[in-house]
């Protein structure tokens, strides 16, 4: 049985995500190693918003911040 891998819209999460990387001084070629995703994939969630929970927790941990401070749920740092 196949697991089914859903992306959420995620309000605000583009926003947040751009912020937190311009304030680090990252590129989305540096940031997207980091995580250990695509360049397309960075690109597609700092477009859209939308992001599964595995790749919310590999941005967050890249970024040193928590998956709720990413989803607008907690301070941003």
């Amino acid at each position: 049985m196949h697991k089914r891998i859903t992306k959420r819209s995620v309000p605000g999460l583009a926003e947040r995500l751009l912020s937190l990387r311009e304030g680090r001084s990252l590129s989305q070629q540096v940031l997207a190693t980091r995580a250990g995703i695509s360049i397309p994939r960075l690109a597609e969630v700092e477009r859209y918003s939308t992001a599964t929970t595995e790749t919310l927790t590999l941005l967050a941990r890249a970024l040193g911040v928590s998956v709720d401070e990413l989803r607008g749920r907690g301070a941003m740092q």
